[in-house]
């Protein structure tokens, strides 16, 4: 089968991707995610080299806009250059900012360079990865592909940060850090190659056109995917809020906040990999209805706890299944839902992924604001609040929705 005759029907569509693309498609998004992971710990490389932590959130913010802007842009670069391929440009990409961060120390302007191309990188990736996994399965077997590629994403940023300090600790230096991190950009570029080869020649279905236009984002917008849509910014503004701000819950808690961040991670990627074969098998709204109930029950228990380190890990845990699970689950909520409102895919997962975005990027502001007013407790309210109201926009978009199935 050559790339000229794999177009099919979405019926005709296998439920499975081959290992020869799968396998290092997923390696591959280890490597850049480990990457992007870098970003956590930049502020302590960037002071190693005299630079200021000022810098370094500056550094950050360049990246952050250069995420949204070429969110913006990424499907109009695969309508030229192709899927797969910007996909692997998006990771020499993350390589060119690997090697940035490590001449920081020769001139500081190569940070800020890094800053974009990080950005710039991730985002494209982020954005289109799952593009390229919805077009070569059937419905059904969308979600399970999509943990799977969401848990390589959790792995590689929570591998990250312990094996930077491992190799500053040997190299005695932060520019071998990174120095590594851009030989596994490499690697993971080499491993995108791979998997493109194998998944140019498997069955696909035809997207006409991927790049976002203002009438493709109206239309997404006004059709019944508006919901998940909205759903996964809310819910990107709770973790945002609560991730930032976890020192001072901890410290209201007498606990530590790497508590929560190991918890959280460990959950998550285990329970992506996990239920990842099974969970394509259960209805999408009783799965996104599970996972509200298990997010708001982790942030009630997070609430309600005086002191306790076991209570601490029950409510991280409930948090890490509900929220861990959602992003996948609402991406092919929303998949699905284009599919019977006649919206255009490509457009709506791009909304999606940008509303995502937003509430990652965007709340922390307000959550500073929530905060400096009330202390962390009410930002907790607030969060259990937006939790609700995803609940209610799950059981407006059931009613929505169930009449055109």
């Amino acid at each position: 089968m050559t790339p000229a005759t794999n177009i099919v029907t979405v019926e005709e569509l296998p439920n499975a991707v081959s290992l020869e693309a799968s396998i290092p498609f997923m390696l591959g998004s280890i490597s850049l995610a480990a990457s992007y992971g870098s970003s956590f710990f930049l502020v302590d490389a960037l002071r190693s080299v005299g630079q200021s932590a000022t810098t370094a959130g500056a550094v950050i913010s360049t990246g952050t806009i250069a995420t949204i802007l070429c969110s913006l842009v990424a499907g109009r670069i695969a309508d030229i250059l192709g899927m797969m391929r910007t996909i692997t440009l998006a990771a020499a990409m993350m390589a060119m900012a690997m090697i940035c961060f490590a001449s920081a120390s020769i001139l500081p302007l190569f940070a800020y360079i890094g800053g974009l191309f990080l950005g710039g990188g991730w985002s494209v990736f982020y954005i289109l990865a799952p593009l390229q996994v919805l077009c070569h399965v059937r419905a059904d077997a969308r979600l399970k592909y999509l943990t799977l590629l969401s848990g390589s994403q959790m792995l590689g940023i929570g591998l990250a940060p312990p094996l930077a300090r491992t190799i500053a600790e040997v190299a005695g230096s932060y520019i071998a850090v990174y120095v590594s991190f851009a030989a596994a950009c490499l690697v993971g570029t080499t491993l995108l190659e791979f998997a493109g080869g194998a998944l140019a020649q498997a069955p696909r279905i035809r997207m006409s056109t991927v790049r976002l236009t203002f009438a493709g984002v109206l239309g997404t917008l006004r059709s019944n995917t508006r919901y998940p849509i909205i759903m996964i910014g809310v819910g990107a503004c709770v973790f945002a809020g609560l991730s930032t701000f976890q020192g001072l819950y901890a410290a209201s808690r007498a606990q530590s906040p790497d508590t929560f961040f190991l918890v959280f991670t460990l959950t998550a990627v285990f329970l992506r990999f996990a239920v990842a074969p099974v969970i394509g098998k259960c209805r999408l709204e009783r799965v996104a209805a599970f996972l509200i109930v298990c997010t708001l029950a982790g942030l009630v228990i997070l609430f309600v706890n005086t002191g306790s380190t076991a209570t601490y890990i029950l409510g991280t845990t409930m948090f890490a299944l509900g929220y861990g699970l959602s992003y996948s689950t609402l991406n092919s909520m929303v998949v699905h839902i284009a599919g019977i409102d006649g919206t255009s895919l490509a457009i709506a997962s791009q909304v999606f992924t940008l509303s995502y975005f937003i509430g990652l990027f965007g709340f922390p502001y307000i959550a500073a604001q929530v905060v400096k007013a009330g202390g962390f407790d009410h930002l907790l309210m607030s969060t259990i609040m937006l939790i609700v109201a995803n609940g209610v926009l799950l059981t407006i978009q059931v009613f929505s929705t169930s009449g055109k199935q």
